[in-house]
């Protein structure tokens, strides 16, 4: 089967909770109490993260009240999802 890339669209983010590609996501961290956003994107910009990277992947699925951990600058940051906008 042969796809006419021309004819592809782009698809709005599923409105279901979890953090999609293109959607927008603020987190908090939990050590410093400060606040982020991040908008997940493939490939990755400013103030965007890739979902192929560790910080993406772990975002990618997750809902409000989530709470991830990843591994930043050889220490462990805690981080939870304050808010998923599309």
């Amino acid at each position: 089967m042969s796809v006419d890339l021309h004819a592809v669209r782009l698809l709005p983010p599923a409105r279901n909770g979890e953090a999609e590609v293109g959607e927008r996501i603020t987190v908090l961290d939990l050590t410093t109490s400060a606040v982020r956003d991040y908008r997940l994107v493939e490939p990755q910009g400013e103030q965007e993260v890739s979902v192929r990277s560790p910080l993406g992947s772990a975002l990618l699925g997750r809902r409000v009240g989530d709470v991830i951990s990843v591994e930043s600058g050889g220490e462990v940051v805690r981080m939870e999802v304050v808010e998923i906008d599309g």
